[in-house]
């Protein structure tokens, strides 16, 4: 990140040198407001490359003045239009960092939340940017709980919170098929306590008992297994399993009890 702002940098510096050195250059006796009008045009015909490269000379000429928040936004915008969601995150981070006054803080904050939630992979990927996702969105019904935007982000959350339980319940059942169950029950312990609402909370508790079960670690299985069985909403043929390894586990510990006495009647 730090390179590409250095980079920016160059290339704004660039621009610069090149339109002060220019014989034709439209801007160089413009007020900020006369240069901000003059990229807003660009960007109202979507002419978004023509548009980020006056916003840019803006936020760099003008950073002190009451239009540099305006570009920088804007300069996000365009990033934002051209799908280069990246770039984009970076420059609405910017407005939230640099103008926390701004009157595009809120859009930017809302911004960032579409941003991380287009870069979010599948969820058999890294998922380094649901969890910006995850960041952004808390951050957002944080900040502005009455916002008019809140059911959309509080879907995108919603849709975040269901793909990090799936990673995380995935990669539990592919320990548990490989027979590494502790593995398997660290797993299936964060979807029961991280994702407790999601539909993957349930089927956890009934495999994390049968974990406990393939360890012989039948107190266990058996407190787990009980509850999930107990549970409402549970899936009925996870709860016939359950049952059946129940019964197991209750004729082992009976068969495990009549060895012990008969050993100690000898």
């Amino acid at each position: 990140m730090l390179f590409k702002r250095i980079s920016s940098g160059i290339m704004v510096l660039a621009l610069l040198a090149v339109s002060c050195g220019g014989k034709k250059n439209v801007t160089q006796y413009m007020t900020s407001r006369e240069h901000f009008q003059y990229a807003m045009k660009f960007f109202q015909k979507k002419h978004y490359l023509k548009a980020q490269e006056e916003f840019s000379l803006i936020t760099y000429k003008y950073s002190g003045s009451d239009v540099a928040d305006d570009a920088q936004y804007y300069l996000a915008e365009c990033y934002f239009e051209q799908k280069d969601y990246v770039s984009a995150a970076s420059e609405y981070e910017r407005v939230v960092s640099s103008y926390p006054k701004s009157e595009f803080v809120e859009k930017s904050m809302y911004r960032l939340v579409i941003c991380y939630d287009e870069l979010s992979p599948g969820f058999a990927l890294d998922q380094k940017f649901t969890y910006e996702a995850l960041k952004a969105v808390q951050n957002y019904l944080d900040l502005y709980p009455q916002s008019e935007r809140r059911a959309d982000v509080e879907k995108i959350h919603e849709a975040i919170k269901t793909k990090l339980a799936r990673k995380q319940f995935e990669s539990a059942n592919i320990y548990r098929k490989l027979s590494e169950y502790e593995a398997a029950i660290v797993y299936y312990d964060q979807v029961i306590t991280e994702f407790y609402d999601s539909k993957f909370s349930s089927p956890s508790k009934f495999w994390k008992g049968y974990c406990y079960f393939k360890l012989k670690e039948f107190q266990k299985a058996s407190l787990i297994l009980k509850r999930f069985a107990d549970e409402k909403d549970k899936d009925m043929e996870l709860a016939e399993e359950a049952q059946k390894i129940l019964k197991e586990i209750d004729e082992l510990q009976k068969k495990q009890g009549g060895t012990k006495l008969s050993q100690e009647g000898k």
